[in-house]
């Protein structure tokens, strides 16, 4: 390495030894724990044009020691641990974490380790952070159907529905008589193949429901013969029979 041997006068040195000694004033005074460089790394930085002269020693214990040393810890140790409160805090104020309802619990753990590694190479971080933040993903996901239930949205409030109506169906073939019996039957199996759709009903749950009610009134599911006798005997039934009656509109006011 090169020297360059500089002679000042006493009034320069001066000069720069105030200023030195006010750049170590405020250094500390911004940081109590700043180390803080030597005279001739001072006048060294000086000749550079640096404005923030610093040494290897006050750069490391910056790093160390400093924000900059917080937020390193945070990165290399605590960033799962972040991912975890972001996301707990996150359903704390209203929002939700969700994942398909049909995932096995072999695809919530495949498809959090993908999103982990990748987070983890975007943000160039250490791969020995990819298991516990794929941890923490996991722990943290709630199937869609809670999160629906959670925030009331319109497709569950649908489902919701949809259960309601199937158990009112239910009742009503039970103690409805007649053909309108047959008619609440077909309205039943109709609401339960949309509930099975929309997800509010299981399937093994709706055939529970149609096997209660064969065993309750088996003779609603007795096929009617449809030759051209019945059709006969059906059309003189609607036509003999006694029509509803329709109340009077009430009289205007003259």
């Amino acid at each position: 390495m090169r020297q360059i041997t500089l002679s000042f006068r006493d009034e320069t040195i001066a000069s720069l030894h105030r200023d030195f000694e006010s750049f170590v004033r405020l250094s500390l005074k911004i940081d109590p724990q700043f180390v803080t460089p030597t005279f001739e790394d001072f006048l060294r930085a000086k000749l550079l044009d640096n404005p923030t002269p610093l040494t290897e020693q006050a750069v490391q214990h910056m790093l160390q020691n400093g924000q900059y040393a917080w937020a390193k810890r945070a990165l290399d140790k605590e960033f799962p641990d972040v991912v975890e409160i972001l996301i707990r805090q996150a359903a704390e104020h209203g929002f939700s974490f969700a994942i398909r309802s049909d995932w096995t619990a072999e695809d919530l753990i495949k498809a959090s380790r993908a999103w982990a590694t990748a987070i983890v190479t975007e943000a160039k971080g250490d791969a020995s952070q990819v298991d516990a933040l794929a941890s923490q993903i996991k722990s943290a996901a709630m199937d869609i159907r809670e999160v629906e239930e959670k925030m009331q949205t319109p497709a569950w409030r649908l489902a919701d529905s949809l259960r309601q109506r199937v158990y009112e169906t239910k009742i009503a073939v039970e103690h409805s008589v007649g053909s309108s019996s047959r008619e609440k039957l077909g309205e039943l199996r109709c609401l339960l193949r949309l509930g099975i759709f929309f997800g509010s009903i299981q399937k093994q749950e709706a055939q529970q429901v149609l096997e209660y009610l064969r065993s309750m009134r088996p003779e609603l599911f007795i096929e009617e013969p449809y030759d051209g006798f019945t059709r006969f005997a059906n059309w003189l039934r609607s036509v003999f029979a006694p029509a509803a009656k329709v109340p009077r509109a009430s009289r205007a006011q003259r």
